[in-house]
């Protein structure tokens, strides 16, 4: 219990039904789920919270009468009467210090004009140090109050009004740090406010409330889809990577092409569970029915197209590939069309790296795409033959890396082969980043460890030469990883082949083990690795998810009937540690998995 808040007796309450074979409500925000619940569990209590503060002619009950997914919602009743309470909470777990609550609410009666109907307050040792609230006068305006060190109380007029007896969904995002404390507010999926000099008098936060603190706080509030995450130091430090199920942000099959030679930006931050603030972002992008030939170029929204490619493609043409790519100020992403037709472009996120300075082992930090190699410049590289190119110390990388993160593209290859990127001065892994036909222009992400002497090796293992064009994206940390979000770079490591078995047959799905095996640790977040498809019986695409989950409408990797491609793939990995690959072809094709390396939990 709360501080200050007293304990009534329950009334009784009429049966519900409820639907307790509703799924709880996820997110895609990082921490540790202390609460997800749509209340279909018929008491307040058994949905995860503590057992609710009623007093008076306060009530706290489930109720069929208004809800917002499945049958049952929370209602909380807060009259005039003296005493008339009504609140419940949920503890967080020790240490908490980067908090995320997210909910449905609809208020259908108001109380007292100049007082306000509550959200979410959150709480440090019985202490409210920040809450959102409805005002009761005028059109109903949300705000946020602030708990400053001195103990002064300050507001900020968030949304001009909020409309009664209607649902609305708030998600509010905090990280103790005292005077310096970030405090991140979204309504009905709009950003409201973003800052990181709110100033508390804590590093921790205890609990998160819903309901009234008095009798003043009086209205009839319904909840429901409540997710609460929370996390020590560690989820969310700059540069920490947070994966979350493939989401399609940008399809504009479903409206118009891009034309030649042309832009579109698409919101990443403030949408689909993503926080207001992020530092890059990482996507799946296909181009698909483009009518001339060309490259797409991805960059963040606002700043100077670079002298770089991401996806390269012929008319006609469906081919996707991985993207990290910082976000622009305004939250967006900007892809750029250089061709001299129209061109469809999807783009399927896939996760986010949380912004600031890094400086934890293992944290990322995006860069806007430049030119690290282009052989054209020289000479194209030889048959069978490896090629070294200076990464740490180059374009804005410092002279100590763990991994580095670049666009590959092969061109005006002699023969077909494929490319295989590893750290300089190690040996040639079994594995392949890149495989190409005569004369095919081909892209792909890499994500690899980077040697002892700052250099990166890419080998053509191919009957002729080959060009090699590399843009780089941007650099993880070095040092150990522990941090919740920290990547760790290993040797591409071959972890599944069907080929040895059977082929994944049409419209079905295989999935292999990720943690605890080829060296990866039990408690993974994600993993980074390089699919590639051959010998598919017809054309179709593959989708990369967590096993165990939904699948989502995404893609990974695009394929014709006999093709042999590959795609880099950032994905989360199952509670029972696996990843699942499916199929959606009308015909069997075989999948090879190479990782690159993994995300802390």
């Amino acid at each position: 219990m709360l501080a200050g808040v007293a304990v009534g007796a329950a009334p009784a309450q009429a049966a519900v039904t409820c639907a307790p074979a509703t799924p709880a409500p996820t997110n895609n925000f990082p921490g540790t789920t202390v609460v997800a619940t749509s209340f279909e569990e018929k008491t307040i209590s058994a949905s995860g919270f503590n057992a609710p503060n009623i007093a008076g002619t306060g009530t706290a009950t489930i109720s069929e009468k208004n809800k917002h997914s499945g049958r049952c919602a929370a209602l909380l009743h807060v009259t005039n009467t003296p005493g008339s309470l009504a609140n419940f909470s949920a503890p967080l777990p020790a240490g908490s210090k980067d908090v995320y609550a997210d909910g449905w609410f609809n208020v259908t009666a108001k109380g007292v004009d100049t007082n306000n109907v509550p959200y979410f307050r959150f709480f440090n040792n019985g202490t409210r140090v920040l809450d959102v609230f409805r005002a009761n006068n005028g059109l109903g305006a949300l705000w946020l109050r602030v708990a400053s060190p001195t103990g002064k109380l300050t507001y900020t007029r968030l949304v001009p009004s909020v409309a009664l007896n209607s649902w609305h969904h708030l998600t509010m995002h905090a990280i103790a740090n005292g005077a310096s404390t970030t405090v991140e507010i979204s309504f009905d999926n709009k950003s409201v406010l973003s800052s990181n000099q709110v100033k508390i008098d804590v590093d921790t936060l205890s609990a998160v409330q819903l309901g009234a603190e008095h009798r003043r706080q009086a209205g009839d509030v319904y909840i429901d889809d409540v997710i609460i995450k929370a996390s020590a130091n560690g989820a969310g430090l700059p540069g920490t990577f947070a994966p979350i199920t493939p989401t399609r942000l940008l399809d504009t099959r479903t409206g118009s092409p891009v034309g030649a030679d042309s832009a579109v930006s698409f919101q990443v931050a403030g949408v689909n569970g993503i926080p207001a603030k992020v530092a890059s972002v990482v996507f799946n992008l296909t181009v698909t029915s483009p009518k001339a030939a060309g490259f797409a170029t991805a960059y963040a929204s606002g700043s100077p197209r670079p002298n770089a490619s991401n996806l390269n493609f012929n008319a006609g043409q469906t081919v996707p590939n991985l993207v990290t790519v910082p976000v622009g100020a305004d939250g967006k992403v900007t892809l750029f069309n250089r061709s001299s037709g129209s061109s469809h472009l999807i783009a399927d996120v896939t996760g986010y790296y949380a912004p600031g300075t890094p400086a934890t082992p293992g944290a990322f930090k995006s860069l806007a795409p430049s030119r690290i190699l282009d052989t054209r410049n020289a000479s194209a590289v030889a048959s069978d033959t490896p090629l070294s190119f200076q990464v740490a110390g180059v374009n804005g990388i410092p002279a100590s890396v763990a991994a580095v993160v670049f666009n590959l593209t092969v061109t005006e290859p002699k023969s077909f082969g494929f490319v295989t990127a590893y750290a300089s001065g190690t040996a040639r892994p079994n594995a392949s980043n890149l495989n190409f036909n005569t004369g095919q222009n081909v892209p792909n992400l890499v994500t690899v460890p980077v040697g002892a002497d700052g250099k990166v090796t890419v080998f053509n293992r191919s009957a002729g030469t080959t060009q090699l064009i590399a843009d780089v994206a941007g650099y993880y940390l070095p040092g150990t990883p522990t941090a919740s979000g920290a990547f760790k770079a290993i040797g591409p490591t071959r972890a599944l082949d069907t080929r040895t078995g059977s082929a994944v047959g049409a419209d079905s799905a295989v999935s292999f083990r990720v943690s605890g095996a080829n060296g990866i640790p039990a408690n993974v977040s994600a993993v980074v690795f390089n699919l590639t498809v051959t010998s598919p019986k017809s054309f179709g695409f593959v989708t990369a998810f967590a096993s165990g989950t939904a699948r989502p409408n995404a893609s990974n990797l695009n394929f014709n009937t006999g093709q042999t491609i590959p795609n880099l793939v950032a994905v989360p990995v199952g509670s029972d540690g696996r990843v699942s690959l499916f199929n959606r072809s009308s015909g069997s094709s075989q999948l090879i998995a190479d990782i690159a390396g993994y995300f802390l939990q």
